[in-house]
């Protein structure tokens, strides 16, 4: 069902943008099945998986208990995944919304994108700093981005310790994903603003696990349509 304001909205959101990123190892971060990865993880075991070994052995040492228990104890850390529906595996659209927000704060901490002044250029009193002002102007359409696959391509472990014990760090990744979207702002942004943002979103990446320097994307088309 449409909006009963659709013949206006030209006028209220009149700069609407297509693009594609062409993302490297994008990690899902939604817990997936206990008892699916209970089920995974034991056949790791059995395959003598090296890092799964060496957990489930310090899991046994830390806790003085048996190799079962300890698979079943790794088991509750889970393992991080992507939506899916019948179209294939997705993120949500407001993944890339904080992916967009993200590069302006940082793009505008380093000086390449003005901090103060943003808002209605007749009016004063309305300028925001881009912190407040971006995310009321920007929207992504899309609530599902589907990355081009129906199963992930692989899992990524990593061995970890806390102050909780010893664990693995597990996620679904696929590979290259390629992902399709449309922004709508009511903003004129110069194509040099929008490739500030873009070049710096590129190097913040898209998914889980950002800061381990995953889900860092190109922009392969972006395109100003009616």
């Amino acid at each position: 069902m449409s909006s009963i304001f659709t013949t206006y909205r030209i006028k209220a959101w009149p700069f609407r943008y297509a693009g594609t990123l062409a993302v490297t190892d994008i990690h899902g971060g939604v817990p997936s099945d206990p008892k699916t990865v209970e089920s995974w993880l034991r056949l790791k075991v059995e395959e003598k998986d090296s890092i799964t070994q060496q957990v489930v052995a310090e899991i046994m040492t830390e806790r003085g208990i048996d190799a079962e228990a300890a698979v079943a104890e790794l088991a509750k850390s889970k393992v991080n995944g992507f939506h899916r529906d019948e179209n294939g595996l997705y993120v949500p659209g407001n993944n890339l919304k904080a992916c967009l927000k993200e590069a302006v704060m940082v793009a505008a901490n380093a000086g390449k994108i003005t901090t103060k002044g943003w808002g209605n250029p007749d009016n004063a009193a309305f300028k925001k700093q881009i912190k407040g002002w971006f995310p009321e102007h920007v929207f992504v359409m899309e609530d599902r981005l589907y990355l081009g696959a129906t199963e992930y391509d692989y899992i990524d472990q990593r061995f970890t310790r806390s102050q909780y014990g010893s664990s693995i760090t597990r996620e679904e990744v696929i590979s290259k994903a390629v992902v399709s979207f449309t922004i709508e702002t009511d903003y004129p942004f110069t194509d040099e603003q929008w490739a500030v943002i873009w070049l710096t979103a590129e190097q913040q990446g898209l998914g889980a696990s950002r800061s381990q320097g995953f889900g860092r994307f190109e922009v392969i088309a972006w395109d100003r349509v009616a």
